[in-house]
């Protein structure tokens, strides 16, 4: 059992699999992130602690069926008496498995054991999808801050074209003061983008155990799709999937183990006096005693019925939560799927809205400049363009937000680690 709990321990450490990366402070891209995030991340170790504590605790209940040792000394004097008694033994006692009711409380044991292994991978698997958005949040709100500074700079030429038609007397004062409110609007964008940001890499830090995070400078790009919705890769990958089915099979034998309540036990001991000046110690100085006691239970006052009655409810309620748990997976599969869907139209609309919007704006600044438009059309295209470039930007997010979903739905963030961990295949 020692292998196997190293065995165990090692590969939670390195769970996920199929995550890797620069795991390093600073730049990072989301593989190199997330694997800082499995390294350093607070929950995900104190949740690990819980599983070497609870493989300790099963050691501990099992212990009670190995034989134990024991030194055993008194000493006593009757008031009045010249002397008295002493005596110094040693005894081994075990109690023998005439009923089969070891092998069972280990299995539950070890199957107790399992399930906090597969609670702890699915808390890895949330916590990694929660910094795999946490993380495209960054990257997004960075995006946003470069629209907002393109859109200042935007309107810090089109405020200098005004006041350049206004010292020509080619445009009122009103234009000026309108084009310099717009300034004075994008520069309020700018600082409210750059505070979203430094949030984001503020969450970044937070989850990655206080380490500083960065995202990679790289081309935005819209995602493909590279997961597809499969409810049995999801029903066979997922942790908390696998826990409710060992809940189940743990069920099953605590309810065959209370059924044994009645059995017979058979205690059996060795002891050896050692020293003795009592004419009654038994046995006598330096003898051995072998005893053996069976007890064969009559009547428990129907605990042992009551006791497998709650059992089998409780066994009852175990295949209920299963049940349960695959209308869960199945409702997350269909709203992830529904999510991606709804992403990549929004995605599609909103780029051909920016393309447009891009060109509208282009002919209505040539116009401008050139005399032949009114500031107003000016002003309502570039409010426009802002408009629907920060939307594209968000549809994009919302992309990668649903790829984020499909993943945690079917478990890959600990995909090929569920099925071998705590003396699996």
């Amino acid at each position: 059992m020692k292998r196997l709990f190293v065995c165990v321990i090692a590969m939670l450490l390195l769970l996920p699999q199929g995550v890797t990366g620069r795991a390093s402070a600073g730049d990072v891209d989301v593989n190199g992130y997330l694997a800082l995030v499995r390294r350093s991340n607070e929950d995900i170790r104190a949740s690990l602690r819980l599983v070497e504590a609870k493989y300790f605790s099963v050691r501990s209940a099992l212990a009670t069926q190995r034989p134990a040792a024991g030194l055993k000394g008194n000493a006593s004097r009757v008031t009045g008496d010249t002397g008295g008694d002493y005596t110094l033994s040693v005894a081994v006692t075990h109690r023998f498995d005439i009923s089969g009711i070891y092998g069972a409380q280990e299995r539950q044991l070890v199957l107790g054991y399992e399930i906090a292994a597969s609670e702890h991978v699915a808390t890895v698997n949330s916590l990694l999808a929660q910094a795999e958005q946490t993380y495209w949040s960054a990257v997004l709100a960075r995006a946003n801050v470069q629209l907002q500074k393109d859109t200042l700079a935007q309107r810090l030429e089109d405020l200098r074209v005004t006041e350049e038609k206004y010292a020509n007397q080619l445009v009122p004062k009103l234009d000026v003061i309108r084009a310099s409110a717009k300034v004075e609007e994008s520069r309020s964008f700018l600082v409210e983008a750059e505070a979203l940001y430094t949030d984001a890499l503020s969450r970044l830090a937070a989850l990655a155990g206080g380490e500083e995070a960065v995202p990679v400078r790289t081309e935005l790009l819209v995602p493909d799709r590279t997961v597809s919705a499969d409810f049995e890769a999801a029903w066979t990958a997922r942790p908390d999937v696998r826990a409710g089915t060992l809940s189940v099979e743990r069920a099953k034998v605590l309810r065959s183990l209370a059924a044994k309540g009645m059995s017979p036990t058979l205690d059996g001991s060795v002891g050896y006096v050692f020293l003795t000046d009592s004419a009654k110690s038994t046995p006598p100085e330096q003898e051995a005693i072998f005893s053996l006691t069976v007890g064969v239970p009559v009547s428990d006052g129907g605990a042992t019925k009551a006791n497998v009655r709650e059992k089998e409810k409780t066994l009852e309620a175990a295949n209920a939560s299963l049940r349960s748990k695959r209308n869960e997976v199945t409702k997350e599969l269909a709203l992830a799927e529904n999510e991606w869907k709804s992403a990549v139209a929004v995605e599609l609309s909103k780029r051909q809205q920016v393309a447009r919007s891009d060109e509208e704006l282009k002919i209505t600044q040539l116009m401008y400049k050139e005399g032949m438009g009114a500031q107003i059309d000016l002003l309502n295209a570039q409010v426009e363009n802002r408009k629907v470039r920060t939307e594209h930007l968000n549809a994009i997010k919302d992309m990668y937000f649903a790829l984020v979903s499909l993943r945690k739905a079917i478990g890959q963030y600990v995909a090929g680690y569920s099925n071998t961990y705590a003396g699996g295949k």
